[in-house]
C-alpha cells in the first residue's frame, strides 16, 4: 500500500530529531556493554511468503524495526532410506544449510517483513529459524557468551550471533561446543543376542526396542529421521551411525568432511558378531551458500554396566562474528564438538563434528584461538573380561571456519577429533577392530557472508531502509588523516559527502558515490589542522533521505613518530625501522580494511624486512603498535 503523506512528514521529522541527537551527542564517545550467557533470541519459522520477504513466527517478542536477523534452514536432506549401506547417502540437500542475514521492516501480529527479497528458498517443515542478532557498539565480553542448545523439539537454538560496531573485547570465552545436532542418547539393551549370520545385520532399527536393542542411537544431522530408523550402524547424513548389537561402538558426526568408523566387536567368545557404526558424511557448502551445524556422534551398543558418560557426543554450534576491531586477550571463540561417551565392557560412543564459525573483523589485536574441533570417541574398557572385546567411539570431523578477508595471523584450528582408546583386553580375543579418527574440516577465506541486496518492493512501500552505518573511524598515516568507513546496505545510498570543521563550520572536503555491492569506503584528508580534526560523513540516500555519521575527532599533536619505513613505494620488501626492544605487532592493512598480514614482533632488533612479492599494487595502511604509516606497493 503507498505511503500517505503523513507518514512520509513524520518520518522526515524523525530523522530530524535523530540528526540533532547525533549532533549533540557528536563529542560523547558511546558506552560499552558488558555481555555474557546467552545473548541471542530464537524463533521457530511457521510460515515463510517470498513474494513480501515475510516470515511468520511463534512469537515476535523481542525483535524491532531495523533489527538484525540470521535466517537459516537447519534440516530438510534427503537421504537413502532402504536398510542397507547405503542407507543415508545424501541424495539432496534440499533446502537443508540454506540462510541469510536479514534486516526487519516491520511487525504486523505473527508476521516480519523483511528489506530485502530472500536470496533462497526455505521449507519450514524442515527446521527454519530466525535468530536475532545482538547488537552492540562496542562490547567486553566478562563471562562465557554461550550458544542456547540445538532443540530439536523446537527447531531452535545452536547459535550464537554478535554484531559489533566498534571494539568486541574478550575478557571470557565465546563457547558454541556441543551446542549443534544431538549425539546419540544412551539405551540399556537386555543382553540377548544371536550369533548366526543375520543377528542384527541391518542398518536402521527402532532404538527405543531394547529387547534386545539391536541397534544403538544414530546420531543428529540434516536429515530428520523418523522413530523407525533411529538406531543402527547406518549414519543419517552428517549424523554418526549406532553401534549394532553385540557391544559394537558408535561412529563420529561429520560437517564438510566425514567423521570416523566405531569400533567393532573383536570377542572370540559369547556374542562375536562384529558391525561398529559407520562414519557420519561429508556435506557440501554449495561454494559457501549452505552452513551446517556439526552431526551428532552415534551411541555405542550396551547392556551392562553404564560408566559415568554414556552416548554420542554432540555437534558444534554456529558461530557469527561482526566486528571492527577484535581484542582476544588470550581467549577463545570455539565451535567445537562433543567428546562420545566411556564404555565398561560395552560399545562406546562418537563423538560430534566440530560446528561452524564465520568471522567478518577487520583487525585482530592480542592472542585469540578460533576453533570448531572434532570431539574424541569414547574409550572403551574390556575390564580384562575372558574373551570379550569391544569396540571404541569414532572421532567426530573438525568443522568450518570461514573469514570473510584474509586468514588472520591467529591460532585457527579444524582438527578432526581422535578416535576413541580400547584397552583392557584379554590377549585371547580375536584382533582388535579399532574406530578412527575423524577427517580434518575446512578453513575458507576470503568468504562472502549472504546477504540479499535486491530491496524488497512491498517493505518500501511500508518503510524506506535507513542507511546502516556499521563503523567509521579516524587514524594518521604519516602527514595525512585517513577515514574509513562501513555501510551494511550501500545499495540504498546515492552518494556520501566527508565533512570537517573549518573556521569553527561544517564544510563538505570530499563527494564519493555509492557502489551498491561496496560495503566498504575510504578518504585521506592530506590537508590535517595542526591542532584537533573534526569529521562527520552525510549519506544521501536515493530516496533523498538525509543521515549523518557520528563525529570524529583526532589531535594531530598526539600522534607519535616512533617507527621509519623504507623503501616506499616499495616493489618487493619494505624494511621497518624503529625501538622494537618490547613486543611490537606489525599489520597491513588494504585500501578496503581488511586485514592482509599481521606478525608479532618480539625479538630486540632495530629493523625488521617484510615480503611484498606476493601483494598486489595499491595503497597500503602500516600498523606499527599505535603508530600508523602508508606505504604504496608496486610492481
Amino acid at each position: 500500500m503507498p505511503v500517505k503523506p503523513t507518514a512520509y512528514l513524520s518520518r522526515k521529522i524523525h530523522r530530524l530529531i535523530v540528526l540533532q541527537v547525533l549532533i549533540l551527542c557528536a563529542f560523547t564517545s558511546l558506552g560499552q556493554t558488558n555481555i555474557s550467557g546467552i545473548v541471542n533470541s530464537y524463533y521457530k519459522v511457521i510460515e515463510v511468503i517470498p513474494a513480501k520477504a515475510c516470515v511468520r513466527l511463534n512469537t515476535v517478542a523481542g525483535l524491532a524495526h531495523l533489527q538484525k536477523t540470521l535466517l537459516i534452514q537447519m534440516k530438510g536432506a534427503s537421504v537413502i532410506t532402504t536398510n542397507g549401506a547405503t542407507f543415508g547417502d545424501t541424495t539432496s540437500l534440499n533446502d537443508a544449510g540454506n540462510y541469510e542475514i536479514a534486516i526487519i521492516c516491520a511487525i504486523n501480529g505473527d508476521s516480519v517483513f523483511m528489506y530485502h527479497n530472500f536470496l533462497n528458498s526455505y521449507t519450514v517443515a524442515s527446521k527454519v529459524q530466525l535468530v536475532k542478532f545482538a547488537e552492540y557498539n562496542s562490547a567486553k565480553v566478562v563471562d562465557t557468551v554461550k550458544a542456547s542448545p540445538w532443540n530439536n523439539t523446537a527447531g531452535t537454538g545452536g547459535v550464537i550471533a554478535i554484531t559489533v560496531s566498534q571494539d568486541l573485547i574478550l575478557n571470557a570465552p565465546i563457547y558454541a561446543d556441543s551446542s549443534g545436532f544431538r549425539g546419540g542418547g544412551y539405551v540399556l539393551s537386555n543382553g540377548t543376542c544371536f550369533n548366526t549370520p543375520f543377528a542384527a545385520t541391518g542398518y536402521i532399527y527402532n532404538a527405543a526396542n531394547t529387547g534386545p536393542q539391536n541397534g544403538a542411537a544414530k546420531g543428529e544431522g540434516v536429515y530428520d529421521f523418523p522413530a523407525a530408523q533411529s538406531g543402527g550402524r547406518g549414519a543419517p547424513a552428517n549424523g554418526g551411525g549406532g553401534g549394532n548389537n553385540h557391544n559394537n561402538g558408535g561412529a563420529g558426526g561429520a560437517n564438510l568432511s566425514a567423521g570416523g568408523k566405531g569400533g567393532g566387536n573383536s570377542s572370540s567368545a559369547g556374542c562375536t558378531t562384529e558391525l561398529h557404526g559407520l562414519p557420519g558424511k561429508a556435506l557440501s557448502s554449495w561454494n559457501g551458500k549452505k552452513i551446517f551445524l556439526g552431526g551428532g556422534g552415534g551411541a555405542g551398543h550396551s547392556n551392562g554396566t553404564p560408566a559415568p558418560l554414556r552416548g554420542g557426543g554432540h555437534g558444534g554450534g554456529i558461530i557469527f562474528i561482526e566486528a571492527d576491531n577484535l581484542t582476544g586477550n588470550s581467549f577463545k571463540i570455539t565451535a567445537n564438538g562433543g567428546k562420545g561417551g566411556n564404555a565398561l565392557s560395552d560399545g562406546a560412543s562418537g563423538a560430534g563434528a566440530g560446528g561452524t564459525v564465520i568471522m567478518d573483523v577487520n583487525t585482530y589485536s592480542g592472542s585469540v584461538t578460533i576453533q570448531a574441533n572434532g570431539g574424541k570417541g569414547g574409550d572403551e574398557n574390556d575390564l580384562g573380561t575372558a574373551q570379550r572385546c569391544y569396540g571404541g567411539g569414532g572421532g567426530g570431523s573438525g568443522g568450518a571456519i570461514y573469514f570473510t578477508g584474509s586468514i588472520p595471523g591467529v591460532p585457527v584450528s579444524i582438527t578432526g577429533g581422535n578416535a576413541g582408546l580400547e584397552f583392557g583386553g584379554d590377549p585371547a580375543c580375536n584382533a582388535a577392530v579399532p574406530a578412527a579418527n575423524g577427517s580434518n574440516g575446512n578453513t575458507i577465506s576470503p568468504y562472502m557472508i549472504r546477504q540479499a541486496t535486491d530491496s524488497a518492493s512491498y517493505c518500501l512501500s511500508i518503510e524506506p531502509l535507513a542507511v546502516r552505518l556499521i563503523y567509521f573511524k579516524i587514524v594518521a598515516v604519516e602527514s595525512d588523516i585517513l577515514l574509513q568507513w562501513r555501510v551494511a546496505n550501500p545499495e540504498t545510498i546515492e552518494k556520501f559527502i566527508v565533512e570537517k570543521i573549518v573556521g569553527g563550520e561544517w564544510r563538505a572536503v570530499y563527494t564519493l558515490k555509492a557502489d551498491d555491492v561496496n560495503q566498504y569506503y575510504h578518504y585521506t584528508d592530506e590537508y590535517p589542522n595542526a591542532a584537533t580534526n573534526f569529521y562527520r560523513i552525510r549519506m544521501i540516500e536515493k530516496n533523498s533521505a538525509l543521515s549523518y555519521s557520528p563525529v570524529r575527532q583526532l589531535n594531530w599533536s598526539q600522534k607519535n613518530d616512533r617507527f621509519g619505513l623504507y623503501p616506499n613505494p616499495a616493489s618487493h620488501q619494505v624494511t621497518v625501522t624503529g625501538d622494537f626492544s618490547t613486543t611490537t605487532r606489525i599489520r597491513l592493512i588494504d585500501a578496503s580494511g581488511k586485514l592482509t598480514w599481521d606478525k608479532k614482533i618480539v625479538n630486540n632488533t632495530a629493523s625488521v624486512s617484510i615480503d611484498l612479492s606476493s601483494f598486489q599494487p595499491g595503497v597500503y595502511i602500516m600498523q606499527i603498535g599505535n603508530e600508523i604509516k602508508k606505504i604504496i606497493v608496486r610492481k
